[in-house]
């Protein structure tokens, strides 16, 4: 037997390894998809890969991990909407959001646009310095971005410092000492408190407003 004989079912193999999960999706078996998504979600971290996972999760009907990658699209892009209306689409109980508050005067400052605008106005700022005439003009520019971007840069780091996660399965908060308080069920939302992480386990704000301990590997989707 040839080498290429060897190699044939090798690269079918591998083919059919490297199968796009999209199609997959689109085939009516998105149950089959949500794996390699997620790989994708969790290698780049990117707030769509994130939003895909969740999307094909929720359609396999898998509410727990489709709200925990929804949840971690969110915190990655709070100033985008197709997080917080598939989670809210999902039953979810998500309050508004600072985004959502500042509305459309947010929006210059939220995401790269508020970057760049933050980055102008310190190239304005500091150069006006360098400037014979005009300095005042320079110097109110590049401080009139800052008011604009301001709103959207403030809302994105009021709603990232919420960080809400999402049990995965059926799981129990924990008290200080690892002993069981209370069963928390699967698709239940949570407040992170703080990154702490102590013996595998996050401190998070449960929907009561106490505070336990829930072991990391339940709300990681």
């Amino acid at each position: 037997m040839s080498w290429r004989h060897l190699l044939l079912p090798l690269l079918l193999a591998a083919g059919l390894a490297a199968a796009d999960p999209y199609d997959t999706w689109a085939q009516g078996r998105p149950g089959e998809a949500v794996a390699p998504l997620l790989a994708v979600a969790r290698d780049s971290d990117r707030w769509d890969a994130w939003l895909d996972a969740g999307l094909a999760a929720a359609a396999a009907e898998q509410r727990g991990p489709a709200l925990a990658c929804l949840a971690r699209a969110h915190h990655l892009a709070p100033e985008r909407a197709e997080p917080r209306d598939a989670m809210r689409a999902l039953g979810a109980d998500l309050p508004t959001t600072w985004c959502e508050r500042a509305g459309p005067i947010g929006l210059p400052g939220a995401s790269w646009s508020g970057v760049a605008l933050c980055a102008l106005a310190g190239l304005l700022l500091s150069g006006c310095w360098l400037l014979r005439r005009g300095r005042l003009l320079v110097a109110f520019a590049g401080g009139g971005l800052l008011v604009v971007a301001a709103p959207g840069l403030a809302a994105m780091w009021l709603d990232r410092g919420q960080e809400r996660l999402c049990a995965v399965r059926d799981t129990h908060a924990l008290d200080s000492t690892g002993s069981p308080q209370q069963a928390i069920a699967a698709g239940t939302m949570l407040l992170r408190s703080g990154d702490t992480v102590w013996a595998q386990r996050v401190l998070v704000r449960l929907p009561d407003g106490s505070q336990a301990w829930v072991a990391q590997a339940d709300v990681t989707p």
